[in-house]
């Protein structure tokens, strides 16, 4: 394959390489590493959406062949969401139980993060930009605000571009998270979890439709974080009785799942966008 950025190949073969693999954490690594310097276009195209700027340029435009940047993207996201599985737990209610070792060993994900030049979320604080619930731990207090107590899987920016939300578990009281709820409701703009239901808007097309979805850009510039800025960069009128109130579609923006009220997962939150100032910490 060549590095023509405009191939229908592009990221999905890589995804394709993950999905089957039966070699060990050691032979993952050497193909991921070998595919990223076999094909240095694809990875500077990912380096260059996570420049600051790029947060007001639109990238959903497809070419007259092929994927557009936010369609090459989204595969990107399918390869992270498989190289983190074997850091969840398959969840007692899951129909479909997998073996961990039809999975990626954990040590890939964060050498293929770094092979991207992408860098670890070191936050401390709690913040639904940088982590995303995977277990509520109920506090007495009610009030209690959310706090990390473990970190199950790291999370990376790429630039100002957020990649991958870390995986956590955080102590809260009900009136913030709802252990059940913050931790069991759908997770949108999601293709795979082993712990809860996902969705995204790859699901139900066939096997070569589901590849022209978009990625969701969030973004971390001068201090504001900006939630799913395709939504702003690319407004559109869908005329559609709106599923929420909107303070309940901003914390579906913000956490991408429901946190104290379920919701369901019949929502369509894809085109509400969000900004608001970044925490100290």
């Amino acid at each position: 394959m060549n590095d023509d950025l405009y191939s229908d190949h592009h990221w999905r073969s890589l995804f394709e390489t993950v999905y089957t693999h039966e070699g060990g954490g050691r032979w993952l690594v050497d193909e991921l590493l070998r595919w990223l310097r076999k094909h240095p276009a694809h990875v500077a195209e990912v380096r260059e959406a996570g420049r600051p700027e790029s947060h007001l340029i639109a990238l959903g435009k497809p070419p007259p062949k092929g994927y557009s940047p936010l369609q090459r993207l989204y595969a990107v996201s399918r390869i992270l969401d498989l190289l983190i599985m074997n850091y969840q737990e398959t969840s007692p209610d899951d129909a479909r139980p997998i073996p961990d070792a039809l999975f990626p060993a954990t040590e890939v994900y964060p050498v293929f993060c770094d092979a991207l030049g992408a860098t670890r979320i070191t936050r401390r604080g709690f913040h639904p930009f940088f982590h995303e619930i995977v277990e509520v731990r109920q506090a007495d207090d009610l009030d209690e605000p959310p706090s990390i107590v473990e970190e199950r899987w790291p999370g990376y920016l790429i630039g100002s571009m957020l990649l991958m939300r870390a995986g956590v578990v955080v102590t809260a009281g009900a009136r913030h998270l709802v252990a059940g709820v913050a931790d069991r409701s759908t997770l949108y703009w999601t293709y795979r979890r082993r712990s809860r239901p996902y969705c995204d808007l790859s699901h139900d097309w066939g096997s070569n439709s589901q590849w022209a979805t978009d990625f969701r850009r969030d973004y971390l510039v001068d201090g504001r974080l900006h939630y799913n800025v395709e939504a702003a960069l690319r407004p559109e009128d869908h005329r559609l009785e709106e599923d929420l109130d909107p303070a309940s579609m901003i914390e579906i923006v913000r956490h991408r799942c429901s946190t104290v009220i379920d919701h369901g997962r019949d929502l369509y939150p894809y085109h509400h966008h969000h900004v608001e100032t970044a925490p100290a910490d």
